[in-house]
Protein backbone atom coordinates (compact mmCIF):
# COMPACT_ATOMS: atom_id res chain seq x y z
CA UNK A 1 0.00 0.00 0.00
CA UNK A 2 1.31 3.47 -0.94
CA UNK A 3 0.77 6.66 0.99
CA UNK A 4 -1.52 9.26 -0.56
CA UNK A 5 -0.45 12.87 -1.11
CA UNK A 6 -2.74 13.88 1.74
CA UNK A 7 -1.01 11.43 4.09
CA UNK A 8 2.37 12.78 3.02
CA UNK A 9 1.19 16.28 3.93
CA UNK A 10 0.02 14.92 7.28
CA UNK A 11 3.54 13.61 7.88
CA UNK A 12 4.96 17.07 7.20
CA UNK A 13 2.50 18.48 9.73
CA UNK A 14 3.48 15.71 12.16
CA UNK A 15 7.18 16.65 11.95
CA UNK A 16 6.35 20.32 12.52
CA UNK A 17 4.31 19.38 15.59
CA UNK A 18 7.42 17.62 16.91
CA UNK A 19 9.55 20.77 16.67
CA UNK A 20 11.22 20.19 13.30
CA UNK A 21 11.15 23.66 11.74
CA UNK A 22 13.28 23.33 8.61
CA UNK A 23 11.76 22.03 5.42
CA UNK A 24 14.86 20.11 4.32
CA UNK A 25 14.98 18.17 7.60
CA UNK A 26 11.21 17.65 7.46
CA UNK A 27 11.55 16.21 3.95
CA UNK A 28 14.27 13.81 5.07
CA UNK A 29 12.13 12.61 7.97
CA UNK A 30 8.96 12.36 5.89
CA UNK A 31 10.77 10.20 3.33
CA UNK A 32 11.99 7.94 6.11
CA UNK A 33 8.58 7.74 7.80
CA UNK A 34 6.76 7.11 4.52
CA UNK A 35 9.06 4.23 3.54
CA UNK A 36 8.82 2.74 7.02
CA UNK A 37 5.03 3.03 7.15
CA UNK A 38 4.71 1.26 3.80
CA UNK A 39 6.99 -1.49 5.12
CA UNK A 40 4.88 -1.78 8.29
CA UNK A 41 1.72 -2.06 6.19
CA UNK A 42 3.22 -4.95 4.25
CA UNK A 43 3.60 -6.82 7.53
CA UNK A 44 0.43 -5.52 9.22
CA UNK A 45 -1.97 -4.35 6.49
CA UNK A 46 -4.90 -3.83 8.88
CA UNK A 47 -3.20 -0.99 10.76
CA UNK A 48 -4.51 2.53 10.18
CA UNK A 49 -2.22 5.29 8.89
CA UNK A 50 -1.98 6.85 12.35
CA UNK A 51 -1.14 3.53 14.01
CA UNK A 52 1.60 2.73 11.50
CA UNK A 53 2.94 6.30 11.81
CA UNK A 54 3.13 6.05 15.61
CA UNK A 55 4.92 2.69 15.42
CA UNK A 56 7.46 4.22 13.04
CA UNK A 57 7.88 7.30 15.23
CA UNK A 58 8.59 5.19 18.33
CA UNK A 59 11.65 3.78 16.56
CA UNK A 60 13.29 7.20 16.92
CA UNK A 61 13.49 6.69 20.68
CA UNK A 62 12.62 8.90 23.63
CA UNK A 63 14.06 12.04 22.05
CA UNK A 64 11.98 11.66 18.90
CA UNK A 65 13.37 13.55 15.94
CA UNK A 66 15.88 15.56 17.97
CA UNK A 67 18.81 13.22 17.30
CA UNK A 68 18.17 13.45 13.55
CA UNK A 69 17.94 17.25 13.72
CA UNK A 70 21.20 17.43 15.68
CA UNK A 71 23.02 15.13 13.24
CA UNK A 72 21.70 17.14 10.30
CA UNK A 73 22.80 20.39 11.94
CA UNK A 74 26.33 19.09 12.41
CA UNK A 75 26.51 17.92 8.79
CA UNK A 76 25.29 21.26 7.47
CA UNK A 77 27.62 23.18 9.78
CA UNK A 78 30.48 21.35 8.09
CA UNK A 79 28.99 22.15 4.69
CA UNK A 80 28.68 25.81 5.65
CA UNK A 81 32.36 26.12 6.53
CA UNK A 82 33.32 24.28 3.35
CA UNK A 83 31.51 27.02 1.43
CA UNK A 84 33.34 29.67 3.46
CA UNK A 85 36.70 27.97 2.83
CA UNK A 86 36.11 27.70 -0.92
CA UNK A 87 35.47 31.44 -1.14
CA UNK A 88 38.27 32.26 1.28
CA UNK A 89 40.85 30.53 -0.93
CA UNK A 90 39.95 32.87 -3.77
CA UNK A 91 41.34 35.81 -1.80
CA UNK A 92 44.82 34.33 -2.17
CA UNK A 93 44.64 34.15 -5.95
CA UNK A 94 44.88 36.95 -8.51
CA UNK A 95 43.09 39.41 -8.61
CA UNK A 96 41.51 38.94 -5.13
CA UNK A 97 44.95 38.72 -3.57
CA UNK A 98 45.25 42.47 -4.08
CA UNK A 99 42.37 42.97 -1.63
CA UNK A 100 44.10 40.76 0.95
CA UNK A 101 47.42 42.58 0.51
CA UNK A 102 45.72 45.97 0.84
CA UNK A 103 44.02 44.97 4.10
CA UNK A 104 47.26 43.49 5.43
CA UNK A 105 49.33 46.58 4.60
CA UNK A 106 46.71 48.96 6.02
CA UNK A 107 46.74 47.12 9.34
CA UNK A 108 50.55 46.85 9.37
CA UNK A 109 50.91 50.58 8.74
CA UNK A 110 48.37 51.23 11.49
CA UNK A 111 50.49 49.24 13.96
CA UNK A 112 53.53 51.28 12.88
CA UNK A 113 51.79 54.61 13.44
CA UNK A 114 49.66 53.94 16.53
CA UNK A 115 49.71 51.76 19.64
CA UNK A 116 48.63 48.14 19.25
CA UNK A 117 45.75 48.66 21.67
CA UNK A 118 44.44 51.63 19.71
CA UNK A 119 44.63 49.76 16.38
CA UNK A 120 42.93 46.66 17.79
CA UNK A 121 40.25 48.74 19.52
CA UNK A 122 39.50 50.65 16.31
CA UNK A 123 39.23 47.44 14.27
CA UNK A 124 37.08 45.80 16.97
CA UNK A 125 34.62 48.71 17.07
CA UNK A 126 34.42 48.73 13.27
CA UNK A 127 33.81 44.98 13.12
CA UNK A 128 31.17 45.12 15.89
CA UNK A 129 29.22 47.89 14.16
CA UNK A 130 29.44 46.16 10.77
CA UNK A 131 28.30 42.82 12.22
CA UNK A 132 25.33 44.23 14.12
CA UNK A 133 24.09 46.33 11.21
CA UNK A 134 24.55 43.47 8.78
CA UNK A 135 22.83 40.98 11.11
CA UNK A 136 19.89 43.33 11.42
CA UNK A 137 19.40 43.47 7.64
CA UNK A 138 20.01 39.73 7.22
CA UNK A 139 17.31 38.93 9.77
CA UNK A 140 14.90 41.20 7.90
CA UNK A 141 15.77 39.42 4.66
CA UNK A 142 15.28 36.01 6.30
CA UNK A 143 11.82 36.99 7.55
CA UNK A 144 10.92 38.33 4.11
CA UNK A 145 11.98 35.08 2.44
CA UNK A 146 9.99 33.01 4.93
CA UNK A 147 6.92 35.18 4.38
CA UNK A 148 7.16 34.49 0.65
CA UNK A 149 7.79 30.73 0.80
CA UNK A 150 6.51 29.70 4.26
CA UNK A 151 9.50 27.38 4.45
CA UNK A 152 12.76 27.41 6.40
CA UNK A 153 15.96 25.71 5.29
CA UNK A 154 18.65 24.71 7.76
CA UNK A 155 21.56 25.86 5.59
CA UNK A 156 19.74 29.14 4.95
CA UNK A 157 19.50 29.57 8.72
CA UNK A 158 23.25 29.11 9.06
CA UNK A 159 23.98 31.61 6.32
CA UNK A 160 21.65 34.33 7.62
CA UNK A 161 22.96 33.82 11.16
CA UNK A 162 26.49 34.12 9.69
CA UNK A 163 27.45 30.69 11.01
CA UNK A 164 27.76 31.90 14.58
CA UNK A 165 30.27 34.48 13.36
CA UNK A 166 29.44 36.75 16.28
CA UNK A 167 31.87 34.52 18.20
CA UNK A 168 34.62 36.30 16.27
CA UNK A 169 33.95 39.33 18.46
CA UNK A 170 35.37 37.58 21.50
CA UNK A 171 38.67 37.15 19.69
CA UNK A 172 38.92 40.88 19.05
CA UNK A 173 38.08 41.68 22.68
CA UNK A 174 40.78 39.29 23.89
CA UNK A 175 43.31 40.84 21.53
CA UNK A 176 42.50 44.32 22.82
CA UNK A 177 42.71 43.27 26.47
CA UNK A 178 45.99 41.36 26.18
CA UNK A 179 47.76 43.47 23.57
CA UNK A 180 51.25 44.51 24.73
CA UNK A 181 52.24 48.17 25.07
CA UNK A 182 55.50 47.63 23.20
CA UNK A 183 55.36 45.51 20.07
CA UNK A 184 58.03 44.06 17.83
CA UNK A 185 58.04 44.00 14.04
CA UNK A 186 57.30 40.27 14.12
CA UNK A 187 54.28 40.90 16.34
CA UNK A 188 53.01 43.56 13.93
CA UNK A 189 53.35 41.24 10.93
CA UNK A 190 51.76 38.24 12.66
CA UNK A 191 48.87 40.29 14.04
CA UNK A 192 48.35 41.97 10.66
CA UNK A 193 48.08 38.56 9.01
CA UNK A 194 45.71 37.17 11.67
CA UNK A 195 43.46 40.23 11.52
CA UNK A 196 43.44 40.14 7.71
CA UNK A 197 42.26 36.52 7.81
CA UNK A 198 39.47 37.27 10.29
CA UNK A 199 38.32 40.37 8.42
CA UNK A 200 38.10 38.33 5.22
CA UNK A 201 36.16 35.57 7.02
CA UNK A 202 33.71 38.09 8.43
CA UNK A 203 33.27 39.68 4.99
CA UNK A 204 32.63 36.26 3.41
CA UNK A 205 30.11 35.17 6.05
CA UNK A 206 28.22 38.46 6.26
CA UNK A 207 28.20 39.64 2.64
CA UNK A 208 29.31 37.09 0.05
CA UNK A 209 27.48 33.95 1.23
CA UNK A 210 24.13 35.71 1.84
CA UNK A 211 24.34 37.23 -1.64
CA UNK A 212 24.68 33.71 -3.10
CA UNK A 213 21.80 32.23 -1.11
CA UNK A 214 19.65 31.24 -4.10
CA UNK A 215 22.52 29.53 -5.92
CA UNK A 216 23.64 27.72 -2.76
CA UNK A 217 20.17 26.42 -1.89
CA UNK A 218 19.53 25.24 -5.45
CA UNK A 219 22.80 23.32 -5.43
CA UNK A 220 22.26 21.87 -1.96
CA UNK A 221 18.60 20.88 -2.18
CA UNK A 222 17.03 19.24 -5.26
CA UNK A 223 13.61 19.89 -3.71
CA UNK A 224 14.33 23.63 -3.46
CA UNK A 225 13.67 24.02 -7.20
CA UNK A 226 10.14 22.75 -6.63
CA UNK A 227 9.28 25.26 -3.95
Amino acid sequence: MKLTSNQIQQLYKFTRQHYVEHFDVQTELVDHLANDIEQIWQEQPKLSFEQARDISFKKFGVFGFMDVVEARSKALSKKYWELVWNIFKQFFTIPQILISITIFLTIAIGFDMFSAKKVLLTISIGVILALFFRLYFLQKEKKKRFKQTQKKWLLEEYIFNIGGGVAFLNLFFQLVIYSPKIVTTNFQLIMSFILTVFILLIYITTFILPSKIEEILRNQYPEYKLV
